[in-house]
């Protein structure tokens, strides 16, 4: 099978595509061809699994008026072209998306090739770039059963998580003799959760803290029972597992991996954007505890952190039941079964 992977911007567009790869491959003989953004994180990571890798420019779609709205107008006519230019030379059968604007271009410039699309649609809001993508699809797949009346239901199927292998792989996970604190921004990392971190620290002494900053973010200085990186190209599932609790954005890549291994989570989502109703759907279930940004204080936020690993139990258990957690499989048997029928 000759596949196109394409997303990017941030990394929660990337790692599901990832899983449905890895899940692919593990059936049959893939050749497959990742198409990402220019200035999006995702070039490290898509590279470290030895995929082929190419660029297309790409406008950000926004819903409100901006000057710079004219210029990506350009931009997205230019990505349009080198997308007609990588189907013409790569004629993959199968072009895989998880919503981010640099599919669009793609997406449409397979009209003019027999090129199936497939669409994950993973936060319960639903993306732009998927609502302009919806009618070339020939599969959907969605995370969340309400987001599916979005999509036409002949075509459309409820697939819960979808995660690379390595979040469930098993780990040695030594028993931590203080809780260890997770601080996470999201693949581009978070200004505001890197500063509400720094001052939270003298009031998080009784803790062990590693802090996943973002690229080129800074880095607080702090004591013994602190450490930081920009990014972890490895090593980040194994951190993951052994955290007691993690601060993070509302990022739907990220919201799977805390699912599927029942950690403990509060969230802080980033205003105006898809992980505020991500955070509400999982704090209204009680999987969750979400703190509102704009009203958020560094004593507001340690006074959480005590609380929420109070009600670690009940948050573990419930975060774990919101999904299923074979996304990646069955969307792979859809895109095998798929690519059969055409091959007839």
């Amino acid at each position: 099978m000759k596949l196109i992977l394409t997303g990017g911007g941030t990394l929660g567009s990337v790692s599901p595509l990832i899983g449905v790869w890895q899940e692919l491959k593990r059936q049959t003989e893939v050749e497959t061809l990742f198409v990402g953004g220019k200035k999006g994180p995702e070039a490290g990571l898509i590279k470290s699994y030895g995929f082929s890798f190419k660029t297309i420019s790409a406008g950000k779609l926004r819903r409100y008026f901006s000057l710079k709205n004219f210029s990506d107008i350009c931009l997205f006519v230019l990505g349009f072209f080198q997308s007609v230019k990588i189907l013409k030379e790569f004629r993959p059968e199968i072009i895989i998306s998880a919503g981010s604007y640099v599919a669009v271009p793609l997406i449409w410039a397979s009209c003019f090739f027999k090129t199936k699309v497939v669409i994950y649609q993973p936060d319960l809001k639903v993306g732009l770039a998927n609502r302009l993508s919806k009618k070339l699809a020939a599969w959907i797949f969605v995370s969340f059963p309400e987001t599916a009346k979005h999509f036409p239901p002949k075509k459309t199927a409820v697939v819960g998580t979808v995660l690379r292998q390595e979040i469930g792989q098993p780990f040695v996970q030594p028993a931590n003799k203080r809780p260890l604190l997770l601080f996470l921004g999201g693949g581009t990392g978070s200004a505001t959760i890197n500063r509400l971190a720094a001052q939270a620290l003298p009031g998080l002494k009784d803790y062990d803290i590693f802090h996943l900053t973002g690229q080129n973010k800074n880095q607080p200085a702090g004591g013994i029972n602190y450490g930081s990186a920009e990014f972890l190209a490895s090593g980040y599932e194994q951190k993951l597992l052994q955290a007691d609790l993690v601060i993070s954005r509302a990022g739907f890549s990220t919201l799977m991996e805390l699912s599927f291994l029942a950690k403990p989570a509060v969230l802080i989502p980033l205003p105006n954007s898809p992980q505020e109703q991500n955070a509400e759907y999982f704090c209204r279930r009680q999987a969750a505890v979400c703190l509102e940004q704009k009203s958020l204080t560094v004593a507001k936020l340690i006074e959480t952190i005590g609380s929420a690993l109070e009600q670690s139990r009940s948050l573990s258990k419930n975060i774990h039941k919101i999904f299923s957690h074979d996304g990646a499989h069955l969307i792979s048997q859809k895109i095998l079964t798929l690519n059969n029928h055409e091959s007839k």
